[in-house]
């Protein structure tokens, strides 16, 4: 097969630039469209209020939530590659704003990939992995026991079947992946034997400092949930809120999502958890709205300014 010419290239990325912007835009839109009218009211209530300091204040906190991220990429890829604060920031800004409309953000992957050359992108590919996993550790570690004492505060009743149906699938999913160990993933040469000893050779200060870095910005975007509850007029204590938080990550983790339906998901989710639990529903969906522009959207926004500017790193 011909390789192609680096004209067929430019009007490529081009086109890539065009889907990625139109898809970014048409998605925020869309579902910004579709929020409830209620919810809208109070929404534009609370911000046209004397709110400007607890406004600026959430914004502060969103910031930190992405200064971490950013921090933690720019740690994991440094095996890799040496890269400044600014260079990581458009990393993960751009990948976000591409990244938006795909399933469970997978396209996120391929975009942090093309900022390195060609022989280093698997591996950059295997490190935005382990960057997620340790994301997800954080929210297992904070949201079992968040779902287990709401499960038993609340009294759900949950078939003993289901459970052990989760503990069944886990296991399988253990024994296949030892079982099929050295067998080629989906990315070409790629084994979870070679995966497993790539990230084994990292060294263990810059795991560590990842896993860290992770557990703080749970922590903070957490606080900033808790923060805009109150802020949208729901009555909760910290300690009511700390179950309830973490079970809603937790679940809305492990829910498939697609295209635009991230935010209902987690709205749902969150509307459930504290319907059970006796709040009023219209400041929860305020609450994973304002949470969704300010971790999202503002952010999609700004990474597509670096999306219009991207270029291929030379292979």
């Amino acid at each position: 097969m011909r390789p192609l010419s680096n004209k067929s290239k430019h009007y490529g990325l081009i086109a890539l630039k065009v889907l990625i912007l139109g898809a970014t835009f048409w998605f925020i839109f869309n579902r910004l469209s579709s929020l409830d009218r209620t919810a809208w009211e109070t929404f534009s209530t609370a911000l046209s209020g004397q709110n400007l300091t607890y406004i600026l204040l959430f914004i502060l906190v969103a910031g930190c939530n992405w200064l971490l991220e950013i921090t933690k990429w720019r740690t994991i890829v440094s095996p890799i590659r040496k890269i400044n604060f600014r260079e990581s920031a458009r990393h993960c800004l751009s990948a976000l704003s591409a990244s938006l409309w795909t399933p469970n953000r997978i396209g996120e992957y391929g975009v942090k990939a093309l900022y390195f050359h060609k022989e280093e992108r698997k591996k950059v590919m295997v490190l935005n992995l382990f960057s997620n996993l340790s994301q997800m550790f954080a929210t297992l570690l904070f949201g079992i026991p968040g779902l287990l004492y709401f499960v038993f505060r609340y009294q759900i009743d949950i078939p003993a079947w289901k459970p052990l149906l989760i503990l069944t699938i886990v296991l399988l999913l253990l024994v296949f992946g030892y079982a099929f160990r050295k067998k080629q993933l989906l990315i070409r040469g790629l084994t979870i034997q070679k995966l497993l000893k790539f990230i084994t050779s990292i060294s263990l200060e810059v795991r560590s400092r990842v896993v860290l870095l992770s557990l703080f910005r749970y922590i903070v975007f957490a606080s900033l949930f808790y923060l805009l509850l109150v802020f949208f007029g729901i009555e909760i204590g910290l300690s009511q809120s700390i179950p309830l938080i973490t079970a809603m990550y937790l679940i809305a983790s492990v829910l498939p999502s697609f295209f635009f339906t991230e935010v209902a998901i987690k709205g749902g989710v969150a509307l459930w958890l504290f319907s059970m639990a006796g709040y009023n529903e219209i400041p929860v969906l305020c609450t994973v709205t304002a949470m969704w522009l300010l971790n999202f959207v503002f952010p999609a926004v700004l990474g597509s300014f670096y999306v219009g500017q991207f270029k291929l790193a030379s292979t």
